[in-house]
């Protein structure tokens, strides 16, 4: 398995967009997503990349309990740019990677 290998430039801009989905869900609105959304934010602060995979596609699959479209079309595209972004970095090679045997 291939760890994390976000740049703290890329991970504080992720923390942001997690902390803003998170301030955009109102109280018991959607309890379940904000719930996947907290763990995600958990998760990639603690460098657990597939238990932050989890949870985002948890919240993905979460997103029917938003009612106002452009909130959840907005949500969703964030996702999937936080999903594309780990997973960019899961394929860059590392520095052990790099080193000859």
């Amino acid at each position: 398995m291939r760890h994390s290998t976000l740049g703290l430039a890329e991970s504080k801009a992720d923390l942001a967009r997690l902390d803003e989905m998170i301030a955009t869900l109102k109280d018991g609105d959607a309890d379940l997503l904000k719930e996947h959304l907290q763990s995600a934010r958990q998760y990639l602060s603690g460098a657990m990349q597939e238990q932050y995979l989890v949870s985002l596609e948890g919240a993905r699959t979460a997103l029917d309990i938003v009612l106002e479209g452009n909130i959840r079309n907005r949500l969703e595209k964030t996702i999937a740019g936080l999903t594309d972004d780990i997973s960019r970095a899961s394929r860059r090679p590392t520095k052990q990677s790099k080193q000859k045997p």
